[in-house]
C-alpha cells in the first residue's frame, strides 16, 4: 500500500511531514517529460521504498540524519514522476505525506524554518490532491506547523493555523461523539491547547484541553481503553494544560481529577511518573490536603529528583491575561477616565459577546460575522488606551485577538471576502499597528516580525480588492 492513503506517523513526538532535495520544499517541476509505464512503475517503487526507509529511521532519534537522507532521496524520485504527470492527484497526495514526514525529522533536528516551509508546502500539496480527506490531512500539517510557530515566538501565525486546523475538523462534524474522526480531533485539540498556552489565550487553552479530555474519555468508554499514542496526547498535552490552568483558577477538584488521569497513564507506562506524582502532590498540598500530598511528593523526589522543585517553579509562573481579563482591565481604566471613549458599557457588552461562552478558536469565538467591523474598531480603541497607560500585555491580547477574528471572518467568507474588506480593513490594520507597538514595548522581536508578516498579508489581500482602504 505504501503511503498512498496513509496519514503518516502521529506519535506524541512526531507527526506527518515531508520534503524536497537540498533542504527546499518539494515543488512539482513545470516541464512535462515523457515516461514509459515501466519507468513510472520503477520510480514509484523507489519513491515508496525511500519514504518507508525514512519512516523506519524516525523510530530512533539517533537515526534522524538517515531519515532525512531517505526522504530527500524519495523526493528526488517523486520529482521525476511529477515531470511526467504534474497534475496527477495521487502524486500530490504522496508529496503531502512525504513533506509531512520530513518536517517531523527536521523538527527533531532543530531545523524549524525548513520544517515550517515543508509543512506549508504539505498543506498546498494536499489541497492540490483534491482528495476527499485532503482538508483533514492539511489540518494535521497545520496543527504541526502551529506548534513550530509557537516555539519560534510567532503567535499570529501559530494561532491562525490552530483556527484553520480546528475548523477543518468541525466542518467534518468531528465534534460529535461517536464519530470516526474523534481520535484525530481529540489529538488536534490537545495540541491546540499547548499552542494556546504557549502564545495564545489561556481561556481558549483550557477550553481546548477540556474538549480534548472529554473526547478521550468518550473514546475510552467506547473502546475500553486508548492506544499508547492517544494516551500520550491525552496526558502530555491536554492533561498537562488542563491541570495547570485548573489549578491556576483554584479549581482543585478539577485539577486533581486531571492529575489522577495523568498519573494512572504514567503508571501504565506512558509519560513520566515522577513528574505526574510531583504535580498531583503539589496540587494536593496547595489545596490544603497536606497529609495526602506527603507520600506522593516523597515518591516523586525518589523517582525523579528535582521534579517537585520544577513543578513548584512552574506553578509560580504568572499567566498572561486572557481576552476577558484584558477587556475587563479596559473597563476598569474607563471607569477611572470618564472622558475616554469607548464607553465602559459598550466594552462590557462586547466582552460578554466575545468571551461569555466557551470557545477554542477564533472562529468559534466570533458570532457576529460581517457586523464585526465597528466592534473591531471599539477593540482597537480599548487596546490603544491600555497601551498608552502602560498595560502592554492587555493591549497585546486585545489587538492580537482582533486580528485573529478579522482573519477568521475573511477566510470563512470565501468568494464574499472582497465585500467584507472595505469596512473591515481599517480597524484590522489599526489592530496590527497597535499589536506592533505592543510587541516593541515588550521587547519581543519575533512578535514584531510576526505582526509585520500579517500586515504584509493584509496588504496583499487589499491589493486584490482595490475598493478597500489600506491599513493605517
Amino acid at each position: 500500500m505504501g503511503f498512498f492513503g496513509r496519514r503518516g506517523r502521529k506519535g506524541a513526538g512526531a507527526a506527518p511531514a515531508g520534503g524536497a532535495p537540498g533542504g527546499r520544499a518539494v515543488e512539482a517541476p513545470e516541464a512535462v517529460v515523457r515516461m514509459t509505464a515501466e519507468e513510472a512503475e520503477r520510480l514509484t517503487r523507489l519513491t515508496q521504498e525511500a519514504y518507508e526507509q525514512g519512516v523506519g529511521h524516525q523510530v530512533l532519534p539517533s537515526r534522524a540524519g538517515a531519515a532525512l537522507d531517505a526522504f530527500d532521496r524519495s523526493a528526488r524520485h517523486l520529482d521525476e514522476l511529477c515531470r511526467a504527470t504534474p497534475d496527477e492527484p495521487r502524486l500530490w497526495h504522496m508529496r503531502g505525506a512525504l513533506l509531512y514526514a520530513r518536517a517531523s525529522t527536521r523538527l527533531a533536528l532543530g531545523q524549524t524554518e525548513e520544517a515550517v516551509a515543508d509543512l506549508g508546502a504539505c498543506v498546498d500539496a494536499y489541497g492540490r490532491s483534491a482528495l476527499p480527506n485532503a482538508p483533514l490531512l492539511a489540518a494535521d500539517a497545520l496543527i504541526r506547523r502551529a506548534r513550530a510557530y509557537g516555539e519560534a515566538g510567532r503567535p499570529l501565525a501559530a494561532l491562525t493555523d490552530v483556527d484553520r486546523a480546528i475548523g477543518a475538523y468541525v466542518a467534518a462534524g468531528a465534534y460529535e461523539s461517536p464519530h470516526p474522526l474523534l481520535p484525530d480531533f481529540a489529538r488536534v485539540l490537545a495540541l491546540a491547547s499547548v499552542v494556546q498556552l504557549k502564545v495564545g489565550d489561556v481561556d481558549q487553552a483550557l477550553a481546548c484541553a477540556r474538549q480534548s479530555l472529554a473526547r478521550y474519555k468518550d473514546l475510552t468508554r467506547q473502546r475500553g481503553g486508548l492506544g499508547r499514542e492517544e494516551a500520550g496526547y491525552m496526558a502530555d498535552a491536554a492533561g498537562d494544560t488542563a491541570s495547570r490552568l485548573e489549578a491556576a483558577r483554584g479549581d482543585w477538584d478539577a485539577a486533581l481529577g486531571v492529575d489522577l488521569v495523568v498519573r494512572e497513564t504514567a503508571e501504565a507506562g506512558v509519560g513520566g511518573l515522577g513528574r505526574a506524582l510531583a504535580r498531583e502532590g503539589l496540587h494536593l498540598r496547595l489545596s490544603g490536603r497536606v497529609r495526602q500530598a506527603a507520600p506522593l511528593l516523597a515518591r516523586a523526589d525518589e523517582l525523579e529528583p528535582g521534579a517537585v522543585d520544577r513543578e513548584e517553579e512552574a506553578a509560580a509562573l504568572p499567566l498572561p491575561p486572557s481576552l476577558a481579563d484584558a477587556l475587563a482591565a479596559g473597563e476598569e481604566l474607563l471607569r477611572e477616565r470618564r472622558d475616554a471613549a469607548p464607553s465602559r458599557g459598550e466594552l462590557a457588552a462586547l466582552r460578554e459577546e466575545l468571551t461569555g461562552h466557551e470557545s477554542y478558536s477564533s472562529s468559534v469565538r466570533v458570532r457576529m460575522g460581517s457586523a464585526f467591523a465597528p466592534k473591531a474598531a471599539l477593540l482597537v480603541r480599548a487596546a490603544d488606551l491600555l497601551l498608552r497607560e502602560g498595560r502592554v500585555a492587555e493591549a497585546w491580547r486585545i489587538a492580537l485577538e482582533t486580528h485573529l477574528v478579522c482573519d477568521s471572518i475573511v477566510r470563512r467568507a470565501g468568494d464574499a471576502a472582497p465585500d467584507l474588506l472595505p469596512e473591515l480593513a481599517g480597524p484590522w490594520g489599526d489592530a496590527l499597528e497597535v499589536a506592533s507597538r505592543a510587541a516593541v514595548s515588550a521587547g519581543r522581536d519575533s512578535f514584531v516580525t510576526d505582526v509585520a508578516a500579517a500586515a504584509g498579508r493584509l496588504r496583499a489581500m487589499l491589493a486584490e480588492a482595490p475598493d478597500a482602504p489600506g491599513p493605517a
